[in-house]
């Protein structure tokens, strides 16, 4: 899979090159997403996130997608208390760590892509070389060449350890959209599970407004599957605004995703091109009528 990423990167490259950056990035959309993009004249959110991403990205984009040093950016906002505790990092080679010093349960997790993530549990069979050996793959790609998001290739290749939270494991994730430094939307994943022919992970979405009031504009993509707008509001709902407020108010555009355990929330990540920017998940009009709102 590695070795395929590597590849079809290579060929954007080429793109780029002789055809520009725009027409790279609405191929890689059109191909992988069956979605057009407009970045002559964008209008919808995924064409106006897009062209954000190409051309008129902040320069605190790479910084906080960066999964260990957005966390000094969660604290210069005055949210320490949101972070999951770091227990070791960043290391720039899988050399470098130590396992035999490490507790017990911990997640590995990779600064610069997504879904390199690793949970070890010493006691149910850790086997350190598989983990060395998928770390080390981890480490050889770059994440945003084979999906055409630029800031994530300013963001160094390192590893480092948080605590695993077990409270984390099935726990519903707050996905809260920010348009001109205000929560617009909240995309929220539940429910979990494999697909039993190929075991790839499947994702029930449900979509909010800022009130809560359910939007039922998700459709079916791959994985994802449109929920019945029944998720109960989460009790620390207001507080999850401000944190997405206080966090998004140096972007035009920033999703903020957020857990909540029992009384407390944790801070997951900040993602500027979710799904590459396209969206494939929202309909047509909804994506047209959040786009209205994106000042570019």
């Amino acid at each position: 899979m590695e070795i395929l990423k590597k590849v079809y990167g290579f060929l954007l490259k080429i793109i780029i090159l002789f055809f520009g950056i725009d027409n790279a990035k609405k191929f890689d959309s059109k191909l992988r997403f069956k979605k057009k993009l407009n970045l002559k004249n964008p209008q919808n959110l995924a064409d106006k996130v897009a062209y954000i991403e190409l051309h008129k990205q902040s320069s605190l984009a790479s910084e906080c997608t960066d999964k260990y040093a957005v966390r000094e950016y969660i604290k210069n906002k005055g949210l320490e208390e949101i972070l999951i505790p770091l227990i070791g990092g960043p290391w720039n080679k899988v050399e470098d760590i130590d396992f035999s010093i490490l507790p017990e349960d911990i997640v590995i997790k990779a600064t610069h892509g997504c879904k390199m993530n690793y949970i070890i549990n010493k006691k149910e069979n850790f086997n350190e070389l598989k983990c060395k050996k998928k770390m080390k793959e981890w480490l050889s790609v770059t994440y945003g060449t084979y999906s055409v998001e630029p800031h994530y290739l300013n963001i160094p290749h390192r590893l480092y350890a948080e605590k695993y939270l077990k409270e984390l494991e099935g726990l519903i994730d707050y996905k809260l959209h920010c348009i001109n430094g205000e929560p617009e939307f909240i995309l929220v994943c539940s429910e979990r599970k494999l697909r039993k022919t190929d075991k790839k992970m499947m994702v029930t979405l449900d979509l909010f407004d800022k009130e809560w009031k359910p939007i039922f504009e998700v459709i079916p993509s791959g994985l994802e599957i449109p929920g019945k707008g029944d998720i109960k509001k989460p009790t620390l709902f207001e507080e999850m605004k401000e944190i997405a407020r206080k966090l998004s108010k140096d972007f035009a555009f920033v999703r903020v995703d957020l857990y909540q355990v029992g009384e407390k929330i944790y801070f997951g990540e900040l993602t500027f091109s979710p799904a590459c920017c396209v969206f494939p998940y929202f309909t047509d009009n909804f994506l047209l009528e959040q786009g209205k709102k994106l000042k570019i």
